[in-house]
């Protein structure tokens, strides 16, 4: 079952920064992989991160929130792997 994707304003701020290729495959991504079986395809993040989880794509980096009652991921924010965890 797939999961519904909401995209907060400073994910799609985060999206509009990139190059137009990096961002579509971005998106693709989400819909067709991600929101499939976020669980299994990301990773939980530690220390003050914790609760929210990370897909790796390239030099890119995705964190979102899985909310199972609600059957949705939350992408927060999307960047290169030097900055986003600032």
């Amino acid at each position: 079952m797939a999961y519904n994707v909401i995209w907060h304003e400073q994910a799609l701020d985060d999206l509009k920064a990139l190059d137009r290729k990096a961002a579509g495959k971005i998106i693709e991504r989400v819909k067709n992989r991600l929101s499939q079986a976020p669980e299994k395809l990301g990773k939980p993040l530690k220390g003050v991160l914790k609760g929210l989880n990370r897909y790796r794509l390239g030099d890119y980096r995705i964190v979102y929130t899985i909310d199972k009652a609600e059957n949705q991921i939350s992408v927060l924010y999307v960047g290169r792997r030097k900055d986003i965890y600032r």
